[in-house]
Formats: C-alpha cells, sequence, structure tokens
C-alpha cells in the first residue's frame, strides 16, 4: 500500500509541480495587478512584497516536485543521461531565479536574468533528449512533436520578452507552458503506456 502511494506521488509529481507553480503565481499576480499583458515581468513578484513569498516558494516547490518527476520518468521510459543533464540544469536555474531577486536596484538582478534564462533554454534541450529516447514509433512521433511545440512557444516568448515591450509576462509564460504541457503528455503516457502501468 505505501509503494503504491509512493509511485502515485511519483508519477504525478510533475503535475502537482505545474499546478502548485501556477496557483502560487496566479494568485501573487492577482495580489499585485499583473497581467500577462504588462511592462513588469513576471519576475517582478520576486521584489513585490504581497507576492515575494508565493514567487519564491512557487519556484522551489514545483522546483523539487519537477526533478522527483524527472527521476521517475527517467526510470519509467528509460531516457538517457543528457536527459536528466538538462532537467536538473533547468530546475537549478529555477531555483536560483526564485532566490536572487529582479529589482531595479538590485546589483544580484544579473544573476536572476541569466538563471532564468537558463531555465528557458533547458527546456527544448530535455524534451528532445527525451523524445530521441523513446523506442516505439507512436509514443515518438507525440514527443516529436512536443518538441517542435516547445521551439515554437520558445522562440516566440524569447522574442516577445527581448524585442517587445509591455508584453514581458507573456514572454516569460509561453516556454513554461509548452514544457508544462509536455508534462501532462508524458503524464498520460505513463499512465496508459502498457509497459509503464501504475502499479
Amino acid at each position: 500500500m505505501i509503494e503504491k502511494i509512493i509511485h502515485c506521488i511519483k508519477l504525478y509529481s510533475g503535475v502537482l509541480g505545474v499546478l502548485f507553480l501556477w496557483t502560487f503565481i496566479l494568485i501573487g499576480m492577482y495580489n499585485t495587478g499583473l497581467g500577462l499583458i504588462d511592462d513588469r515581468p513576471i519576475s517582478s513578484l520576486g521584489v513585490n512584497h504581497e507576492s515575494r513569498f508565493l514567487f519564491t516558494w512557487g519556484l522551489i516547490g514545483s522546483a523539487l516536485l519537477f526533478t522527483t518527476f524527472a527521476y521517475y520518468i527517467k526510470d519509467a521510459f528509460h531516457t538517457n543521461q543528457k536527459f536528466v543533464v538538462y532537467f536538473l540544469i533547468g530546475q537549478v536555474g529555477q531555483v536560483v531565479a526564485a532566490i536572487v531577486p529582479y529589482g531595479q536596484n538590485n546589483p544580484y538582478r544579473i544573476i536572476h536574468t541569466v538563471a532564468a534564462f537558463i531555465l528557458a533554454f533547458s527546456l527544448p534541450f530535455l524534451i528532445y533528449e527525451f523524445a530521441k529516447s523513446q523506442k516505439r514509433d507512436r509514443s515518438k512521433q507525440i514527443f516529436t512533436r512536443s518538441v517542435y511545440f516547445e521551439l515554437l512557444l520558445f522562440s516566440v516568448g524569447i522574442g516577445l520578452f527581448i524585442f517587445t515591450s509591455g508584453i514581458a509576462p507573456l514572454g516569460q509564460a509561453l516556454p513554461a507552458i509548452g514544457f508544462h504541457i509536455w508534462i501532462f503528455i508524458v503524464t498520460y503516457y505513463a499512465l496508459t503506456d502498457e509497459q509503464h502501468p501504475l502499479k
């Protein structure tokens, strides 16, 4: 019974991470009046007293859940080592971005920015390595399409963030949204695939 509960927690850790992160972020956005179309980036939640706690612990808590998920699917789907490396690099970036504030007058703001970009750039790489590890045609095709979808959202998101003004939150959110949709897809396959049943 305990083994089954632990297995279930590991299986759903990615989905829990997505829900945990967006619950904290959306409450923080509501508290500060931040919208997806806004001059302020989502990172600004980390320096506002009404959202600092939510932003920091939303990112840290979800990073722990995502890391648990990474190790679960590494074993369940027999991924290569590069997948885990890219995944962990991204989650370290997320934790650093959570701890180091983004504020205008913060001398360490560059660290936050670099950490956030490391997280964003890790996502297409880890999704690609996961897809490359899959052997069967049906699942490989779905996961390969997930790579292209993430690359599209990543490119649009980074482009919006760097080259436009007034829509920074949307630019930051897009790469994460592609990653989070991928998590739901992988979780679905872990549940339905006869090779990876919930036992």
